[in-house]
């Protein structure tokens, strides 16, 4: 019986170069190593059963995760887990899953020689130029069409990672303000209006914050100064002097001018809002009863997991690094995978197997 189940969470399969990307080679050096070491990655229906009930698993069982549901998870990581024999779990977050009919190229179509990998759709770099000068992100994210086919096929389960992934302003103190440009991070969208020129506010994730909400009258004065066309708005920020004059504005407002923060009843309701409609779109869009969620950064409030156990969820995973004995669905831990060689890989899923082991660990880690 496993004593604790390591849970890996990767994030991108990509070529891209990045702190949260695993190129698909090495995610299938990976899952190779594992296979041959004889490690099993489990299904999310096995580890939900060992998370809440303790239902007993074999030695050396292993979830492997996926966050927010991009597109090279499917084009990459479907076909290598089938590959060698593993299961898995994307998190997605549900507001970002595409509609589109046809499910796209995938690495196997490669291997089977029935397209190039000239045709497989481009994951491994989310920037493309914008006309106004700048790179602009543009993720691409599983279709639902492409979620139904890995469920049916039983190699990889979609479940969720809220509906939107939000993060919401939580104080006055800002830096600097809102204009168009090279966004550096996928999830960047805050639960508020946001419109050029406003300050940005510092900001925190949804699900464990309560919201800050910059005041009408400041919204009416930055639109009569700055214009919301994104050509315009842009050509506002070229030019010195009209930041100045923006900066002027703002600061002609007090703190308790700038804004007011949500009531309970507006906060605790925003929260069950994100994760009611995440919840109810798995089961409305793949047929079956949803037990998971994935709290986006691994951020959550007391409020927020009351809610998410009212509405029926049973098991919560977090980004916390630890042991996970049976039992421990409030509060899953996972590890990171790195873009390191699979010896790497394999010396974690030691120490996370053991409870004692992957505690002190973790706690080094800290």
């Amino acid at each position: 019986m496993t004593r604790s189940v390591p849970v890996l969470m990767y994030h991108y399969i990509s070529r891209w170069k990045n702190p949260i990307a695993v190129s698909p080679e090495l995610f299938e050096e990976h899952c190779a190593t594992m296979a041959r070491k004889g490690w099993r990655g489990i299904g999310l229906d096995e580890a939900e059963d060992f998370f809440i009930q303790g239902k007993p698993l074999p030695d050396k069982s292993v979830l492997i995760t996926f966050d927010d549901g991009f597109l090279d998870n499917y084009v990459y990581a479907f076909p290598i887990l089938e590959k060698y024999g593993h299961k898995g779990t994307i998190f997605a977050v549900t507001g970002k899953i595409e509609t589109g009919e046809t499910p796209r190229n995938t690495l196997k179509q490669v291997w089977n020689n029935e397209c190039s990998a000239d045709a497989l759709p481009r994951v491994d770099q989310p920037y493309v130029p914008h006309a106004l000068g700048f790179d602009e992100r543009t993720d691409h994210f599983i279709s639902w069409e492409e979620a139904r086919l890995m469920e049916k096929s039983g190699v990889v389960r979609v479940s969720s990672h809220s509906a939107w992934h939000k993060t919401v302003f939580v104080s006055p103190e800002y830096d600097g303000f809102f204009q168009p440009g090279k966004r550096s991070r996928t999830f960047d969208r805050v639960d508020a209006e946001v419109i050029w020129g406003l300050p940005r506010f510092k900001n925190r994730p949804r699900l464990s914050n309560r919201a800050f909400i910059p005041s009408s009258r400041l919204m009416d004065a930055i639109r009569d100064l700055v214009p919301q066309e994104k050509e315009a708005a842009y050509a506002f920020f070229a030019e010195a002097d009209n930041v100045e004059r923006l900066k002027t504005l703002v600061e002609g407002f007090s703190k308790e001018e700038l804004g007011t923060y949500e009531d309970d009843m507006a906060m605790q309701g925003a929260l069950r809002q994100e994760l009611a409609e995440a919840k109810a779109t798995v089961e409305q869009k793949l047929g079956r009863p949803e037990r998971s969620l994935c709290w986006p950064w691994g951020a959550f409030s007391p409020d927020a997991l009351s809610i998410g156990k009212d509405l029926g969820y049973q098991c919560f995973f977090t980004t916390n690094m630890g042991a996970n004995p049976g039992g421990c669905a409030d509060h899953v831990h996972r590890f990171k995978a790195k873009d390191k060689p699979a010896s790497w890989m394999m010396m974690r899923l030691q120490i996370y197997s053991r409870p004692w082991l992957a505690n002190l660990y973790s706690s080094i880690r800290l």
